[in-house]
């Protein structure tokens, strides 16, 4: 998001420009225009006979009105600020294109459902109870002129279009509330600007909208009424008269349309309460886990003089949260290496061998070598001695960033299934997570079946078995990586393989 705002800086000072090229060209028009009235002053004031006993004026005026005009003509006609148009032409390939929009609109619509939120408290930056505001900053070739609060905040072209985004993947409860939402913010104070007011869809497109989304849910009289709204918002458009007498006719003439795709949006509405508790940390944990900290001044002679920090937060599967392993200037460099290189996260599939893009995760990620900076090495050593597997036998670090809403569905960190199990194959016997950022608001990891919540912690690393002591999957370790709400979310992934911890694996006593 930090390149995309430079972009859009560079692409205002280009507009900038250009405005300048148009001002230039009206400031010549202009002072044209002052000359040539001068003429008709002359006039105006009863000098007429005076002027022209001039044979100089004359002549003036044939000449002005013979080959000026015809100057005139060309200078209005050629095209201005061309190096500009071809300068914003040239980065259209590197503003967000349609899939990056389709992934920050599936964000806001997860983040929507798992934390109950409205469309409406949304749209006026009011996330999961904290009222948003953000400070502009105005500044002019360098000078600080001002800078004061907004509210963060949709206006009604990105509620509308949100709406779109959600009619198009049949989720209509969730686009008529967008729609709603629109049209709640084309009254809001802070969307009666200029620019927004330019932008702004008309009103009667929002309720066009609003009744081809009721008509499809089979709220007949509700989408006739919207079409009826939208008629008195444009009464002389002929298209929206011809579609409401078609929608009015079919209403009549034919029998309901019986959608399933209500029944989907309720049952995932079902699937995203049994989440909506834990993430935002309200799940009871059972007390018989017995949790606790512990200083950890065995796992390598250097943990005498500087105690492993550990918390016990499963004993069954073992779950731990090793602290304070990367400090603030190790984060950042990883962050700062990794930002250039992030491409759409993908998973592996077992069957072909390949890496496809998740539709189940909304995330950027780039792989690092365990050994390929003292940095990467130094948090490999570290681990093997606090976890006591071999990371000779594990994968790559994946540094991963979720941005808008970002979020990564429920899911095991294996890949194979327990009947292709133990004929050579490897798999993943355990995880460790790195959190590499703050996280303000959201972007927990949740393990459904344990209610355990673990908000991200800057420093620590979340460790976990995937396999239990039989080397089979356990089923109580599938999780999930809540909706971010706000801030950027930098973890750190590295899997330990199973095949070469056969006499490294501690036993968990329980």
């Amino acid at each position: 998001m930090d390149e995309l705002l430079q972009l859009n800086e560079e692409l205002a000072l280009n507009l900038e420009k250009y405005a300048s090229d148009l001002a230039t060209k009206a400031y010549t028009i202009n002072k044209g225009i002052n000359q040539m009235m001068n003429r008709h002053l002359h006039l105006d004031q009863g000098r007429s006979d005076k002027f022209w006993s001039s044979p100089l004026n004359s002549y003036s005026l044939i000449r002005h009105m013979q080959s000026d005009w015809s100057f005139w003509s060309i200078y209005m006609e050629k095209p201005v600020g061309l190096d500009k148009i071809t300068y914003l032409e040239s980065m259209k390939p590197s503003l967000p294109q349609k899939w990056d929009f389709e992934d920050a609109a599936k964000g806001i619509r997860s983040m929507q459902g798992v934390y109950g939120m409205s469309a409406k408290d949304i749209a006026k930056g009011l996330l999961n109870g904290v009222q948003y505001k953000c400070v502009l900053i105005l500044v002019i070739r360098g000078q600080l002129l001002t800078n004061f609060n907004i509210s963060s905040s949709f206006t009604a072209r990105e509620c509308l279009e949100l709406g779109l985004y959600l009619m198009n993947d049949f989720r209509w409860l969730e686009s008529e509330e967008w729609i709603y939402a629109g049209l709640a913010a084309l009254d809001r104070a802070d969307t009666q600007s200029e620019m927004h007011l330019l932008r702004a869809p008309k009103k009667s497109l929002l309720y066009r909208t609003l009744a081809r989304n009721q008509l499809m849910q089979n709220k007949l009289q509700e989408g006739l009424s919207a079409y009826q709204a939208a008629l008195k918002e444009s009464p002389h458009d002929a298209e929206f008269f011809e579609e409401f007498q078609f929608a009015e006719t079919s209403v009549l003439t034919k029998p309901k349309i019986h959608l399933n795709s209500s029944k989907l949006e309720e049952s995932i509405k079902q699937d995203n309460l049994l989440y909506t508790r834990c993430c935002n940390g309200h799940c009871q944990v059972d007390r018989k886990l017995r949790l606790y900290c512990v200083y950890n001044t065995t796992a390598s002679p250097f943990y005498r003089l500087a105690p492993l920090k550990v918390e016990i937060l499963s004993k069954d599967p073992h779950i731990v949260i090793f602290h304070d392993i990367v400090s603030v200037e190790e984060r950042k460099r990883i962050r700062k290496g990794s930002k250039s290189y992030l491409i759409a996260s993908s998973t592996f599939n077992m069957t072909t061998g390949t890496y496809h893009i998740e539709t189940t995760r909304t995330s950027k990620s780039v792989w690092i070598q365990s050994n390929s900076n003292n940095l990467s090495q130094k948090l490999t050593d570290v681990m093997e001695e606090a976890t006591g597997l071999d990371m000779n036998y594990s994968e790559m670090f994946q540094v991963i960033n979720y941005g808008v809403g970002g979020v990564f569905e429920v899911h095991f960190d294996t890949l194979l299934r327990d009947e292709d199990r133990f004929n050579g194959t490897e798999d993943r016997i355990a995880t460790l997570l790195y959190y590499l950022s703050d996280v303000p608001q959201g972007g927990a990891t949740v393990f459904p079946s344990l209610n355990l919540t673990v908000f991200p912690q800057p420093g620590s690393v979340l460790f976990w078995y995937n396999l239990d002591n039989k080397g089979n999957e356990d089923l109580m370790t599938h999780h999930l990586g809540c909706p971010l709400i706000v801030g950027s979310k930098w973890v750190m992934t590295k899997w330990i393989n199973d095949l070469g911890q056969e006499f490294r694996r501690p036993c968990v006593e329980l």
